[in-house]
C-alpha cells in the first residue's frame, strides 16, 4: 500500500512504520487505505503514542465523512468512523440495525455518548456536528442561564439517575443540571470538546450582579468552587483574585473543561507547548537489556563501554517479541523506566527502533540527541525504511561495511564507531558438561535461527566438514548450536536429516545463558562461520577474543577484524539474494562462500598446530586491542564530546 505523500513527514513516518511492522494489518487492509487509516485513528492511537500526537494531522475527512449508506433524517449524519466501529464490534452490530433510520440514529447517539470517550475521539468532532449537538432543544423550557441543548437533553433522557436528580420541568432543576453538565458531565463523558464558543462566552463571563471593581471571576470558576470541597478550602472567598488565577493556571490541569475554555477564549492563553527538558549529560542506552541474543548484547556492551569512561549511563529495556528469551540480568542495576539523560543511543535494528519510536512518541526524544546504533547485514538500507532515519540526529555504524550501507543514502551524519566486545562471563561448564567427546579437534558454529538460516548458512559448515574429513575416522567433531529454532521448520529438519548419519556432528538446541555459550566456545578448538553476510560478526569477535582460531567468509562486517594473518578467510563470489531468503533482499547481493576452500582450511588447521596457534594469537591481539570496552568507550567519549560542544 503506497503511503508516501499522503501526510506530513512526521505522520508519514509513523504510518509507514506501523504498516511495515504489522503483518496483521497488512493482511486485513491490503488495498484498503480508508480502512487502514480509520483503524489508526480509532484503535492505533491507543497503541502508538506518536500516532496519538500526530493523529490530528491525519485525514480528518476519513473519520467525519458521511457514509454512503447513511439514511435521510439521521442527525448528525452517520459517518465512516461510526460505521467502522459498528462493523468491528459484534455487540454493536447486534444492538443497532444499521440498515434502518432508527437503528442508525441510535448508533449515532451511542457514538457521541459512549464511542467518543471509549475511543478518544473528542478531537475529531467537527464544527458541523458540534453545532447540531449544541442547538437548543425544543422539548424543554429555555429560561435558564444557558440553553439546554440537544446533547444535554439526550444525556438526561438516557440516565435515570439524572432524571431523578434534575427534574427539567422545574427551572431550578434545569439550572442545577447545567451546573452538573459543565462541571462533572463533560468530564465523565471525556468530551470537553463538545463546548462551543457561545457556551464558552457564557461560562467565562462573571455572574450577573458582580459589583463594579470586584475581580471578574468567571461563572465556571464559581460553579467549580460550589461543587469542589478542596477548591473551597483553598479559596474561601469565591470572589477572590486567587480563584480566578487558579482557573487559568492549575485548574486547567484538573478540569479539562477549563483547558477547552481557555483554548476557545484565546489561543495565546492556551497552555504553552511543552518545552524541551533541561537534561543532564549522559547516555540512555535503549535496547533489549535483558535479552539472550546478539542485538541485546550490543546494548549491554554499549553501556559497559560508557561505564569504562565514567560517562553517566542508563539502560532503557525494550520488550522483544515473544520468540526471544529474557534471562540476562547482568546489567539490572543500570535499567530504568526513564530516559534521564540528554543523549539516546538506540541499539536495535532500524525497523525495531522505528517501531519503538512510534510507540513511545515525542517524550522519548524531546530535548535529547538521538543516535541510532543499528545492525544491518546487506549492502544497502532498504528504500521502504528510509523514513526510519527521521527519528535520528545521527547514526553510528559498528563496521565499515554497515557504514558504507548507511552512508549511501542516510540524510543524517554517519560515523563508524565499533561495538565493544567482552568475554568474561562463564557458567563453569567444560567440554564434558556439553556432552562432547574429549580427544577430538572440535569445530563450532552457533547462531540464532531468527537471524535467518539463509544468511547464517549452517549447511555450508556441515558440507565443508564432510568434504574435509570424508573417511569418518579422523579425530574431529563438529558442533552446531542453534537457538530459537521453530518446531517442525522444514529447513531445520533438512539439516537434522543431513547430519544425523554422521556421529561426529552434535546439534545443540537447548537455551544457554551467555556464560554457557562462551564456555561452549572455550570448550571447542576452532570457530567456523560460513555466513553470507554479517553486519559486525560478534560471535567471530568473541571467539577470537577467547583465543580461538576462526574460519570465516571473507566478506562483510567481519572484515574489520578477520584480516589475513588473524583469521582463515574463505573465498567467495557475490550473488543476488534469492527471493524470500532475507527481508528486503530484492536487488541486493551477498556472498556465496567457496565450500571447497572452507574444507581446505578446516583440514589445514586440524593438521597444522603452529598455524592455528599463530592465527589465534594474532586474532586475539587485534580484537582485544580494538574492541575492548575501555577502547570503544574512548571513541564514544570523543563523539559525545563533539555532540556536547555542538559539532556533529
Amino acid at each position: 500500500m503506497p503511503l508516501a505523500g499522503q501526510c506530513c513527514p512526521a505522520v508519514e513516518t509513523v504510518l509507514n512504520t506501523i504498516w511495515l511492522t504489522r503483518a496483521d494489518l497488512r493482511k486485513l487492509f491490503e488495498g484498503d487505505r480508508l480502512g487502514f487509516e480509520l483503524w489508526l485513528m480509532l484503535h492505533g492511537v491507543r497503541e502508538y503514542r506518536a500516532l496519538a500526537e500526530t493523529g490530528s494531522r491525519l485525514r480528518l475527512e476519513l473519520v467525519t465523512a458521511p457514509t454512503e449508506d447513511g439514511l435521510p433524517g439521521v442527525r448528525p449524519a452517520l459517518t465512516n468512523a461510526m460505521k467502522s466501529i459498528w462493523r468491528g464490534r459484534a455487540d454493536l452490530s447486534r444492538r443497532f440495525d444499521a440498515a434502518s433510520a432508527p437503528g442508525q440514529q441510535e448508533l449515532v447517539w451511542w457514538y457521541f455518548l459512549c464511542g467518543v470517550p471509549e475511543y478518544g475521539l473528542s478531537r475529531f468532532v467537527t464544527e458541523q456536528q458540534r453545532r447540531y449537538l449544541n442547538q437548543p432543544d425544543g422539548r424543554v423550557s429555555q429560561d435558564a442561564w444557558a440553553p439546554l441543548t440537544r446533547f444535554m437533553v439526550e444525556i438526561w433522557s438516557r440516565r435515570a439517575d439524572l432524571r431523578r436528580r434534575f427534574p427539567l420541568a422545574a427551572k431550578s432543576g434545569r439550572e442545577r443540571f447545567l451546573d452538573w453538565y459543565f462541571v462533572d458531565g463533560l468530564a465523565e463523558l471525556q468530551f470537553p470538546d463538545a463546548v462551543d464558543r457561545k457556551q464558552a462566552r457564557i461560562l467565562l463571563a462573571p455572574l450577573r450582579g458582580t459589583p463594579r471593581g470586584s475581580p471578574r471571576v468567571p461563572r465556571i470558576a464559581r460553579m467549580i468552587w460550589s461543587a469542589d470541597d478542596e477548591v473551597r478550602r483553598d479559596f474561601p472567598d469565591p470572589e477572590s483574585v486567587g480563584l480566578r488565577d487558579w482557573m487559568y493556571r492549575d485548574g486547567a490541569e484538573r478540569y479539562p473543561i477549563l483547558r477547552r475554555l481557555l483554548e476557545l477564549e484565546s489561543p495565546a492563553r492556551a497552555p504553552a507547548v511543552i518545552s524541551a527538558p533541561d537534561l543532564p549529560f549522559g547516555v540512555n542506552v535503549v535496547g533489549y537489556a535483558r535479552g539472550d541474543f546478539g542485538i541485546a548484547e550490543d546494548a549491554r556492551m554499549a553501556a559497559r563501554a560508557l561505564q569504562a569512561r565514567s560517562i553517566p549511563v542508563s539502560l532503557y529495556n525494550v520488550e522483544p517479541s515473544i520468540e526471544h528469551s529474557q534471562h540476562n540480568r547482568s546489567v539490572e542495576a543500570l535499567i530504568s523506566d526513564r530516559l534521564p539523560y540528554s543523549v539516546n543511543l538506540v541499539c536495535m535494528s532500524g525497523m525495531e527502533a522505528a517501531a519503538w519510536a512510534a510507540a513511545e512518541g515525542s517524550p522519548a526524544f524531546r530535548g535529547r540527541h538521538t543516535i541510532g546504533c543499528w545492525p544491518w547485514e546487506l549492502p544497502r538500507w532498504p528504500d521502504l525504511w528510509r523514513h526510519a532515519y527521521d527519528m535520528l540526529d545521527e547514526l553510528w555504524a559498528a563496521s565499515r561495511y554497515t557504514y558504507d550501507a548507511y552512508a549511501k543514502d542516510c540524510p543524517k551524519p554517519v560515523r563508524h564507531i565499533p561495538s565493544a566486545v567482552a568475554v568474561e562471563p562463564t557458567a563453569r561448564r567444560s567440554r564434558g558438561g556439553f556432552g562432547l567427546a574429549s580427544g577430538r579437534f572440535t569445530f563450532l558454529f552457533y547462531f540464532d535461527f531468527l537471524s535467518s538460516l539463509a544468511r547464517k548458512n549452517p549447511f555450508a559448515c556441515f558440507e565443508a566438514f564432510r568434504i574435509a574429513f570424508p573417511h569418518g575416522n579422523e579425530a574431529v567433531a563438529l558442533v552446531i548450536k542453534a537457538m530459537n529454532v521453530p518446531a517442525r521448520d522444514p529447513l531445520w529438519q533438512r539439516l537434522l536429516d543431513e547430519t544425523a548419519p554422521d556421529p561426529r556432528v552434535t546439534i545443540i538446541t537447548e537455551t544457554l545463558d551467555r556464560g554457557a555459550v562462551l564456555d561452549l566456545c572455550r570448550a571447542c578448538d576452532c570457530f567456523v562461520s560460513l555466513h553470507r553476510a554479517e553486519g559486525f560478526g560478534r560471535s567471530l569477535a568473541e571467539a577470537m577474543m577467547l583465543g580461538k582460531p576462526v574460519i570465516a567468509t571473507g566478506y562483510s562486517g567481519n572484515m574489520d577484524f578477520t584480516v589475513p594473518g588473524t583469521a582463515a578467510l574463505v573465498d567467495h563470489r557475490l550473488r543476488p539474494v534469492g527471493e524470500g531468503e532475507y527481508p528486503f533482499g530484492d536487488g541486493q547481493s551477498w556472498a556465496e562462500p567457496d565450500i571447497g576452500h572452507a574444507a581446505w582450511w578446516m583440514e589445514r588447521l586440524f593438521r597444522e598446530r603452529p598455524l592455528r596457534e599463530r592465527l589465534a594469537a594474532q586474532g586475539q591481539a587485534l580484537v582485544a586491542g580494538t574492541y575492548a570496552p575501555d577502547l570503544v568507550g574512548r571513541e564514544y567519549e570523543a563523539a559525545l564530546g563533539q555532540i556536547a560542544s555542538g559539532f556533529v
